[in-house]
């Protein structure tokens, strides 16, 4: 059984695979900065030995024009179910 701990673990390693985060340059060489916020993390046990754990997580895009009240970081809800091993906490898909 996995704990909401390693539940949240898989989670952020999960979007961290699947999404291009960290520093990048854009083509007219600005730059940014991307990083995630999880918002909601909810497993479900299955019949089969496996979990779903359905979760929803927000994108944050910071540039260098990035700036309190006037321009915030743009940010992008994002939803996703993935399915694991109850036991190893393997992914499955």
């Amino acid at each position: 059984m996995l704990t909401e701990e390693k539940t949240k673990d898989i989670v952020e390693a999960w979007v961290q695979n699947t999404n291009k985060l960290g520093t990048q340059t854009g083509g007219s060489g600005h730059l940014s900065h991307v990083s995630f916020r999880i918002d909601s993390v909810s497993p479900r046990m299955l019949e089969n030995g496996t979990t779903e754990i359905s979760c929803s997580y927000t994108l944050m895009i910071e540039t260098e024009f990035t700036y309190y009240p006037d321009n915030p970081p743009c940010e992008t809800p994002c939803s996703a179910t993935i399915i694991v091993n109850s036991d190893t906490g393997e992914l499955i898909a």
